[in-house]
């Protein structure tokens, strides 16, 4: 069924940015947001001009949070009648952010909070780069989960950068000329790993993934559960049971697509995919709903299925 976007655009006023920056673009994708969704987004347009807000779908108090946040000075705020995916709802936003002319994008969830002096630490790691010209997304190189594990204070003596395989979605600022040649974020995935196979598909049309050592952003990456392993406690992230649906099965989806190009980032995946199976299974609470995610996930992975599954997520 063809989704009706609902555009909200306040382009009268206008936040203070440093003069200094490129024209930069945020986009945020928000489904069901919490409260700390308003001061994420003042955090950001402190820094940069426009922040571009694609919701997808919330409903109850979150879509109040959502129209709260179409209401700050330089938000435009675009709204999907359903969730579409993150992949889908970032690149309605990307496309949005090129039209207006940005020469950078920069990508968030909703849960993310960039602390000062973000986008110019993050593109200090670029300037020092010797052969720009060839990055085509700048990362962060750490993140703190907020108050339960606070950043710690930059080493100063580490490099300013490094160049790594993959970067997550939130926090990445991604170069306006990069999607031409290589796309957008792949639709069909719907969630999770589309952040690695854009990193992936990056690279193989000669761009690469810079990561800034020094800058942290504050993302929470799912639920912390303890459990006691022989006697000492040992602490992971978890996620709800829908989610291993979508990591299973667009991981065996991205082993086929890029094992000849990158054999290496396959054979390290697969052995961290064997490891998660273990911990589901062992240590999670909850697993009967997710083991069976993860079946369906290696069935339609497997099979090569692609696009949103009709239970995941749940509409309730």
């Amino acid at each position: 069924m063809k989704q009706k976007l609902i555009f909200r655009f306040n382009q009268v006023k206008t936040s203070i940015v440093p003069d200094e920056l490129p024209a930069i673009s945020a986009v945020v994708v928000t489904y069901r947001p919490e409260g700390a969704l308003l001061e994420n987004l003042r955090r950001i347009l402190s820094q940069v001009p426009t922040v571009i807000v694609v919701d997808n779908g919330s409903e109850g108090p979150s879509a109040q949070r959502v129209e709260a946040a179409g209401n700050l000075a330089g938000v435009q705020l675009i709204r999907n009648e359903a969730n579409l995916g993150i992949a889908t709802a970032l690149n309605i936003a990307i496309r949005r952010a090129l039209q207006i002319g940005s020469q950078w994008v920069a990508t968030f969830d909703q849960d993310s909070a960039i602390p000062d002096h973000f986008f110019q630490d993050l593109l200090r790691a670029y300037n020092a780069c010797p052969a720009t010209e060839k990055v085509g997304m700048v990362a962060p190189g750490k993140w703190s989960t907020g108050a339960a594990s606070p950043a710690q204070p930059p080493n100063r003596e580490e490099p300013l950068f490094s160049f790594v395989r993959g970067a997550i979605t939130s926090g990445s600022l991604i170069r306006a000329e990069v999607f031409e040649p290589v796309g957008f974020y792949d639709d069909a995935l719907f969630i999770d790993y589309v952040d690695v196979d854009f990193c992936l598909r990056m690279q193989k049309h000669g761009f690469k993934v810079l990561n800034a050592a020094q800058v942290v952003l504050e993302h929470e990456l799912g639920t912390k559960q303890t459990r006691n392993l022989l006697g000492y406690p040992l602490s992971f992230r978890i996620h709800a049971a829908w989610r291993y649906y979508y990591n299973i099965r667009n991981r065996l989806l991205l082993y086929r697509r890029y094992l000849t190009a990158f054999p290496r980032w396959v054979l390290r995946d697969a052995v961290w995919l064997v490891l998660e199976l273990g911990r589901i299974t062992c240590l999670e609470t909850g697993r009967g709903p997710k083991l069976q995610a993860v079946f369906q996930g290696f069935r339609d992975g497997l099979c090569g299925k692609t696009g949103r599954h009709p239970d995941y997520p749940p509409t309730c």
